[in-house]
């Protein structure tokens, strides 16, 4: 593991939460963004669904070059829309799916799946695209 100096600015509600995962004392901000990372890396882990390998390139093929906005609920809420766009214009994430019922029972899972769920997909679609990229 490689440890590097960054200078960053945190906004309240991060500053909030780095608080929250110090034990004691005065904040220690590198232990605490290292404590949330590993942390959402467990919710992550925790909260993805089972998917088939077909149902996961469908989700890598809907977020290559996507770049989602910031507003991480409304990213959430959109993904069942990804799919069905892209099972529409997007002849890739068509073959991947195989027929509209099984696209209809695609989707359908996926607005059934809690937030948490939707973004650790989300997470894992775009993490996808980045292996190799910072290494």
């Amino acid at each position: 593991m490689t440890a590097i100096k960054k200078s960053v600015r945190l906004v309240d509600e991060t500053q909030a939460t780095l608080h929250n995962l110090t034990l004691t004392g005065e904040v220690n901000w590198s232990g605490s963004i290292n404590d949330m990372a590993a942390q959402f890396e467990l919710f992550v882990n925790d909260n993805t669904p089972d998917l088939t390998d077909s149902e996961w390139n469908v989700f890598y093929c809907a977020y290559n070059g996507y770049m989602p906005s910031q507003d991480q609920e409304r990213e959430a809420r959109m993904l069942s829309w990804h799919i069905s766009e892209g099972y529409q214009y997007d002849e890739q994430i068509r073959e991947f799916i195989g027929s509209e019922a099984t696209a209809v029972a695609l989707i359908d899972r996926v607005k059934s799946w809690s937030l948490s769920q939707q973004l650790a997909v989300i997470y894992k679609a775009k993490a996808f695209w980045r292996k190799g990229k910072d290494d």
